[in-house]
């Protein structure tokens, strides 16, 4: 092997041609102080196309510190013994393009006007620099100026340990590009970097022992982040945490057939690392995105994806795409804002709990993928999220977790085809929620657990048309056990309940709606509907034509309530009667009644029943009609009573000389001795001393109290005649019956009256 030496190097120089360096016996070296020479002394001497060289070994150290070097330096294929130092130089260009053995580069400073290429290189080296006191690096380019790109096609990097590449707060003019089956063992930090075009990671292959693989913290990036494979399909696999936080980039971020890794133990690599970042894939707390971040393809994560504070165009997981991190946060969009839609497509697989509390989505929040093994107890935990869109659950699988909307805001909600499956707790949560629009679990939509809406607000309808809800017991977390629950909710756009399946109870206490679309036979075998109100009941959409206005049906409905309540029948009552029918709002009201003595009956004493069953014979005070016939037949039989000889010998008349009439005439003179007293004379009227008795007039004085017709004041039974006793037993007990059916009849017509 020969030398390369100081002529030879001058003359290609001057006319710009390429130095040869293989030889037949193998590469010629060429001294690294021989070139310095040639880049500093001899540089006038160099043609603009630069110095190159081919297929040499450059020994010793090639130190180009601080040097201004007007033209391209370009190695191919060369091998150095040392790492090249360029810190603080200024070059026209650099290319280490190809070089088998490149021990590393040491540029912190360095000012490149145009690239800076290591293509096809191999570099493994370990170097201090001041620019850290912690971690070496095989390549160093803090504080660089780079005015082309940084190209890395095929190259591979190794950091021995330590760190691949650091260059803090870097300038790139172009484009970063780490393509085409790029490799690095070891982290590539780029905190603080500054990058006017785009950041390539197109095939490649990235790797860190622990902590970051790949760093760019606070970095700016004015075009996009391309994460993907290579046109010969070769995947990008990044093992270890990819770090974002507080980067700006301008286009957008797309993740597409790629495997990003998270290291499972805990990260030694700083200790100004976060806690959170244990576990995390991809690190970007306040990520800033002009376009969307996409994940495509058949994209796999394993590990926290951390947007939170963030701001983006819009965010999507497409189909085929894998999220993992199994009992943790899986995807974390805490208080970001979305500028347009977050989506998760359909065959889009999330095992763990999607975050995205206090977020805020200007478009539609669209989740219609499989989620699985949540982080505690939420697969979606949007606690106080807002989305001026809609949310669309349609198709949307979940398995051990619930949906969680507790009092976020949202445009409106639909979940054709969902499936939510959490036996022991809620499938999904709108409370304390407000909706803009309607809430839509309709057209196959199975939710095996609780629905729970309490206190929720919808502007629009509520809509369980076809829907499956099922709960398979009570649970810590559903203690009775509902399959739906929305106390004091408020449904200003109607309700309708067409459910396909309903077991084994829902509870819609208090709540407050304008209609109720129902099938009342639906119904689960038990509910509470204690203070649900209405103002119309309607035919469920898309059902079969049905009489709405049946209250025998609504009477059964009423009837199988969990716990009696009379609210539901009232409120019943009052919506038949001011839709004009009053007949059956009545019909309705005596149910409530009849409801009402079988709680009773059991606790209460016998005079209770009695009267109670005195009360249901007249229909609950709601037919009056009745007491009018129970106080006709009461006349009939005091008629019949009075008609009979036998009963009339008991009955006497005075007159106000004292003087003893019978029904047959007088009976005893005033004054008369008892031996001359006489028979009876034929005649009811005494003479004209007393008054006729007539036993209709007498019925009628006995058993109306608002009628007196002196009959039952001027004749008596006498108790001391034979039978005198029954029947004066018998007229004082048809008075009493007849003051007690009197009252209830007045009783009953001011009780309509006020109806």
């Amino acid at each position: 092997m020969g030398e390369i030496d100081e002529a030879e190097l001058t003359r290609a120089g001057q006319r710009g041609a390429v130095v040869e360096g293989m030889a037949a016996d193998g590469k010629r070296t060429v001294s690294g102080a021989l070139l310095r020479r040639c880049c500093h002394e001899l540089r006038d001497q160099i043609d603009p196309r630069g110095l190159r060289l081919n297929n040499a070994i450059v020994t010793g150290a090639l130190d180009l510190t601080g040097l201004v070097i007007p033209f391209p330096l370009r190695f191919e294929a060369c091998e150095f013994d040392t790492a090249p130092m360029v810190e603080g130089a200024q070059l026209f260009e650099l290319s280490l393009t190809g070089c088998p053995r490149l021990p590393g580069l040491l540029g912190n400073g360095v000012r490149v006007r145009r690239d800076l290429d290591l293509s096809r290189s191999r570099i493994a080296g370990a170097h201090w620099t001041n620019a850290s006191t912690s971690k070496r690096s095989a390549i160093w380019l803090c504080e660089s100026e780079i005015g082309g790109r940084l190209l890395c096609v095929e190259t591979s990097v190794d950091g021995l340990g330590d760190r691949a590449i650091q260059a803090d707060r870097i300038r790139v003019g172009g484009s970063i590009r780490l393509i085409h089956q790029f490799r690095s063992q070891g982290e590539i930090r780029l905190l603080g970097a500054r990058i006017a075009g785009t950041l390539d990671v197109v095939g490649a292959r990235l790797s860190s022992a622990n902590g970051p693989a790949l760093d760019l913290e606070d970095a700016v990036c004015d075009g996009s982040v391309f994460v993907t494979e290579d046109p010969m399909g070769h995947r990008t696999e990044i093992t270890g945490r990819v770090g974002m936080a507080s980067m700006a980039i301008g286009g957008r971020l797309l993740i597409r057939n790629a495997t990003i890794a998270a290291h499972t133990e805990i990260p030694k690599d700083s200790p100004y690392a976060r806690p959170t970042a244990h576990g995390t894939a991809l690190d970007a707390v306040r990520l800033s995105v002009g376009a969307e971040v996409l994940f495509t393809g058949k994209c796999e994560v394993t590990g926290r994806v951390d947007m939170s504070i963030g701001e983006m165009s819009s965010v999507s997981v497409g189909a085929g795409c894998t999220l993992k991190a199994a009992h943790r946060t899986v995807l974390n969009l805490t208080n970001s804002e979305i500028r347009a839609d977050v989506r998760l497509d359909r065959d889009a697989t999330v095992e763990g709990t999607i975050r995205l509390a206090g977020a805020v989505i200007h478009g539609m929040l669209a989740l219609r993928g499989q989620l699985s093994q949540p982080e505690r107890r939420s697969l979606v935990g949007g606690t106080a999220l807002t989305v001026e869109g809609d949310v669309a659950l349609e198709g949307l699988r979940t398995d051990g977790g619930r949906v969680n909307f507790r009092g976020a805001t949202l445009g409106s909600l639909v979940a054709d085809r969902a499936r939510l499956h959490n036996p022991g707790g809620y499938s999904v949560s709108l409370n304390q929620a407000r909706v803009k629009g309607s809430v839509r679990l309709v057209d196959g939509f199975t939710s095996t657990g609780l629905v729970v809406l309490n206190r929720s607000t919808i502007e629009g309808r509520l809509q369980l048309t076809g829907g499956s809800f099922t709960c398979p017991g009570p649970a810590p977390a559903n203690q009775h056990g509902h399959a739906v629950e929305a106390i004091s909710a408020t449904v200003r756009g109607g309700i309708d309940l067409d459910w396909a399946e309903v077991a084994p109870s829902v509870d819609f206490t208090d709540t407050t709606t304008t209609f109720l679309a129902d099938d009342p036979d639906t119904w689960p075998p038990r509910f509470d509907i204690a203070g649900l109100t209405y103002e119309r009941f309607e035919t469920p959409q898309f059902a079969a034509p049905k009489p709405i206005w049946d209250q025998a049906a609504r009477c059964e409905w009423l009837g199988r309530q969990a716990q009696f309540d009379s609210g539901p029948y009232e409120q019943a009552a009052r919506v038949f009667r001011e839709h004009g029918y009053a007949d059956e709002a009545e019909q309705i009201l005596m149910a409530q009644r009849r409801h009402a003595r079988r709680v009773d009956r059991s606790n209460a004493a016998w005079p209770r029943r009695a009267a109670d069953g005195i009360y249901a014979a007249i229909g609950y005070g709601y037919r009056p009609s009745r007491v009018l016939w129970a106080l006709a037949v009461l006349l009939l039989l005091v008629v019949v009573t009075l008609e009979l000889p036998a009963s009339q010998t008991t009955l006497r008349a005075t007159n106000g000389n004292g003087a003893v009439y019978s029904t047959q005439g007088l009976l005893v003179s005033p004054g008369a001795p008892v031996a001359d007293r006489g028979p009876s004379r034929p005649d009811s009227c005494g003479d004209g001393e007393v008054r006729c008795f007539s036993p209709v007039l007498y019925a009628i004085d006995t058993v109306v109290p608002l009628i007196s017709l002196d009959q039952r004041s001027t004749w008596y039974p006498d108790p001391h005649v034979s039978g005198g006793e029954v029947v004066l037993w018998w007229l004082n007990l048809a008075t009493l019956l007849g003051w007690l059916l009197s009252s209830i009849f007045v009783l009953s017509l001011a009780r309509l009256s006020r109806g």
